[in-house]
């Protein structure tokens, strides 16, 4: 019995403890990068694989589900789209840099801890929606929904995406950011960030953020995002549950989980392992005459979380 709530208390601690701790690890990094002027690109790199390894190992220590433990042909499958998010990344960093020869950017006067904070209601404020479009628009959805096949939610998984949704996305942040004039140094703290809590929304640890949850998106509530009950697959921010709650898509039910993750439709979409057939899937919906673009699902029935100013024609796309 004492092992018992031995055993507890330390499950408990963990759980309140283990994002303030990769917190703090991720901000001296970021802290040591810029004041000894170690190269910031190598740095980042350096940062992407300590958070999933941080991550990874707590998964294995205090899991939400031990069900969603990756399998050896997830964990391949994870590993060969970790390589493409890489190759991606790199494509969408050259396109930024070719655009920037040409708008010639002024950095802004703003001191450093002021444009972080910019940077990151900026990106976070951006990102948001980004990912809500791709969730009402099918021409979207054809290429975000493959992040969505998956029906666990894991660390590892959070690299299932598509070459579009990556270039996307980094391309127009980036590219706000030059407008901005932000430093290099607020962008790469920015980018630290945007790195943790991407991995950590998607950790399979059991956490308890507590009122946390109203402020930072966090695994409670991603988890809901990726639920097939519509209803409840409110939760676009990655970074900051502000924007959610801003925009009336904020769902935190801390008294219970989603019951089943994944799309509502995943025959239409090809399986989470066939890479390469999930790159090609989307031109399926941009070279298909309009009668026979795949009819993904029905109309989203979530008006209750939408705010009014926002069409009430949303597509049911899981």
């Amino acid at each position: 019995m004492h092992n018992l709530a031995t055993k507890n208390r330390a499950a408990k601690a963990m759980s309140i403890l283990c994002y303030p701790v990769i917190f703090l690890i991720v901000s001296a990094i970021s802290l040591l990068a810029i004041t000894e002027k170690l190269e910031l690109g190598i740095t980042t790199f350096f940062t992407v694989f300590f958070v999933i390894f941080y991550f990874v190992v707590m998964e294995r220590i205090n899991p939400f589900r031990h069900s969603w433990h990756p399998s050896k042909k997830e964990w391949q499958r994870d590993g060969r789209y970790f390589i493409l998010v890489m190759i991606y990344g790199a494509i969408g960093a050259g396109i930024i840099r070719t655009i920037s020869i040409y708008l010639a950017p002024q950095e802004n006067a703003l001191t450093l801890s002021q444009n972080v904070f910019l940077a990151i209601l900026v990106s976070s404020f951006t990102g948001y929606w980004l990912h809500r479009l791709q969730h009402k628009y099918l021409s979207l959805w054809s290429f975000h929904g493959i992040h969505h096949t998956p029906n666990k939610v894991t660390t590892s998984n959070n690299v299932v995406v598509h070459l579009f949704e990556v270039i996307i996305s980094a391309v127009t942040i980036q590219l706000i950011f030059l407008l901005l004039g932000f430093s290099a140094e607020s962008v790469f703290i920015a980018g630290q960030f945007t790195v943790l809590q991407g991995y950590f929304i998607h950790a399979n640890i059991n956490v308890k953020m507590g009122w946390l949850n109203h402020l930072i998106a966090t695994p409670e509530l991603h988890r809901f995002h990726h639920s097939t009950n519509l209803q409840e697959a409110g939760n676009y921010g990655s970074e900051l549950s502000i924007w959610d709650k801003a925009f009336n898509s904020f769902q935190y039910h801390p008294e219970r989980s989603p019951q089943e993750i994944g799309v509502t439709k995943p025959h239409l979409f090809p399986a989470p392992s066939a890479i390469g057939l999930g790159i090609l899937h989307p031109f399926k919906w941009f070279i298909s005459s309009k009668g026979k673009r795949p009819n993904y699902s029905n109309i989203d029935k979530r008006t209750a979380n939408r705010p009014k100013k926002v069409p009430s024609t949303t597509h049911d796309i899981g």
